[in-house]
């Protein structure tokens, strides 16, 4: 199957679940959750998030995102795979985003506690527990509050 090229990342909300795309983006944020690699990459229209697998990025670099699976879920938001077929290409030009730094932080921090959220249903991350299950109650009593 021959993959779509997106002019911009909001395109990727026109598209089905299962279609391959082709976009530029510049990366922005990593995080990696039960064994899944994931970042944040983003253009002027929009951010989206993107599972890399075995890929190689680096932060503030913009890349061609070549033959990426769409994944659609619950709710109508979407985002890319690379871990089924897709590649990646550096680009000598940046990107540019439009969203500011605390946006952008924001998005990250939604979008990685999800993943953390759906890691623990499916057993691939540890139950949360508070930082003080396991402390005594003395020493939860003698830690200075911060």
């Amino acid at each position: 199957m021959t993959a779509k090229t997106l002019g911009d990342l909001t395109v990727l909300k026109s598209r089905r679940a299962g279609d391959r795309v082709t976009f530029r983006a510049r990366v922005l944020r990593f995080w990696e959750i039960g064994g899944l690699r994931m970042c944040l990459v983003g253009d002027e229209t929009a951010l989206t998030r993107i599972e890399i697998g075995g890929a190689t990025v680096e932060r503030g670099k913009s890349y061609e995102f070549r033959g990426a699976l769409v994944r659609e879920y619950a709710g109508g938001w979407h985002s890319a795979s690379l871990a089924e077929g897709g590649e990646v290409a550096l680009l000598e030009k940046d990107v540019p985003i439009s969203q500011d730094e605390a946006y952008i932080e924001r998005t990250y921090k939604i979008l990685a506690g999800v993943q953390r959220k759906k890691g623990r249903v499916a057993g691939r991350v540890p139950p949360w527990r508070h930082a003080s299950v396991g402390v005594s109650r003395r020493e939860q009593r003698e830690r200075p509050v911060r």
